[in-house]
């Protein structure tokens, strides 16, 4: 077993696990987005998510504070939103074209908290789109509102919790925001060499904005492709993997830590995404079909692990089921270091913050390194 780093502050613990070493105990980062921050503060839902859309700045810290009143080692941080007109008759909530004055997205109230383009929206993207994805300046970036949220969360969080920044993704899954799902797949057969072309300046926009997030204190990076189970090896190795590549190899020379978020059924890609150069992988979607034994198995020597607790039992099921299910994810990952506990996905918004206290009891009883129970 490899050596124990003991009596570490948060900060510091899910350093060491990120990059497969052995803490004190098991890091705890749940993977809290703003529609749980919400209902555990207690606030009105679909007011305060459509107040959210409007007056984003009031929201800055609404998902750090909930991590610190929670006692969790980490959090991610995105960057600043611009404030939307939201029309909500009650019935529906519709993001409104200030110009126009026509709807032109939905308030997603069931899921991130976020506006989805309305079907009728939807279109292939074309050649102007990609000639006008816009690369910021670096120090435009690095002294402009897009951090803001960021320079909060490190002045308030910086000394005391692990954070994680969130640059935008890049690959794949960034198309199929505006196109939807079946224009998106379709495009994989018949436009490899326009997804790839996009995938570049998107790539270039991304890490602008993650070497402006390490300069501005985020300990760690997040990127992800939410298509990888819809990918055969074949079709990530060219689409995706060359980007990832990139990207952390970049950011290498930064220190910053690098995790990618891959959710549903990835098992058929564990050994490419072995070669992508990050740190660690997230979030282990057990109900999707990606076992957290498995994937300790197969990649434990190469990646650090997060993730893995059930989200159907985080949103539904008992507190002992969630103990328990936290327990087998420590004994399952944690054995020899490198494995932060956390959700399957993100932390399901109807999740009863006492399942999140759990997680934190779990790791730091079961999940301590000189205990019997991590070591089998």
């Amino acid at each position: 077993m490899k050596k124990v780093r003991a009596w570490l502050d948060s900060r510091e613990r899910a350093r060491v696990a990120m990059t497969r070493g052995t803490p004190d105990r098991v890091p705890v980062i749940p993977q809290i987005c703003p529609p749980h921050a919400i209902r555990a503060a207690g606030l009105s839902f679909r007011e305060t998510i459509v107040d959210r859309l409007r007056n984003p700045e009031a929201y800055d810290l609404l998902v750090p504070d909930c991590a610190a009143a929670y006692g969790v080692d980490g959090f991610r941080v995105w960057t600043a939103a611009a404030p939307q007109t939201i029309v909500d008759t009650g019935q529906q909530a519709l993001a409104i074209d200030p110009a126009a004055g026509v709807p032109i997205g939905r308030v997603d109230f069931e899921g991130g908290g976020g506006v989805l383009i309305l079907p009728e929206n939807r279109r292939a993207l074309t050649e102007a789109d990609l000639e006008a994805v816009e690369i910021p300046d670096a120090l435009a970036v690095a002294e402009g509102p897009l951090l803001r949220p960021l320079r909060k969360a490190v002045a308030k969080y910086g000394k005391t919790h692990f954070i994680i920044g969130v640059p935008g993704q890049f690959t794949i899954e960034t198309l199929y925001h505006v196109q939807g799902m079946e224009r998106t797949l379709i495009d994989i057969i018949e436009r490899p060499a326009f997804i790839r072309r996009w995938s570049e300046q998107n790539l270039k926009r991304s890490l602008r904005i993650a070497q402006a997030m390490v300069s501005a204190g985020a300990d760690a990076l997040y990127i992800g492709e939410t298509f990888g189970q819809f990918l055969s090896p074949d079709n990530f190795r060219d689409l995706c993997l060359p980007y990832f590549q990139e990207f952390t190899a970049a950011l290498r020379p930064t220190g910053a830590i690098v995790y990618l978020h891959m959710c549903g059924r990835i098992t058929h890609l564990l050994e490419a995404i072995a070669e992508t150069g990050v740190d660690c992988l997230e979030p282990l979607d057990e109900v999707g079909g990606t076992r957290v034994a498995e994937v300790k198995a197969r990649l434990g020597a190469h990646l650090a692990l997060m993730g893995g607790v059930n989200t159907v039992l985080l949103a539904h099921g008992s507190l002992e089921e969630v103990r328990a299910d936290c327990i087998r994810c420590v004994r399952e990952a944690a054995p020899g270091g490198g494995y932060i506990l956390a959700a399957g996905d993100m932390l399901p918004t109807e999740t009863d913050p006492e399942k999140v206290k759990i997680m934190c009891q779990v790791a730091r009883t079961f999940g301590r390194y000189w205990t019997s129970e991590v070591n089998g």
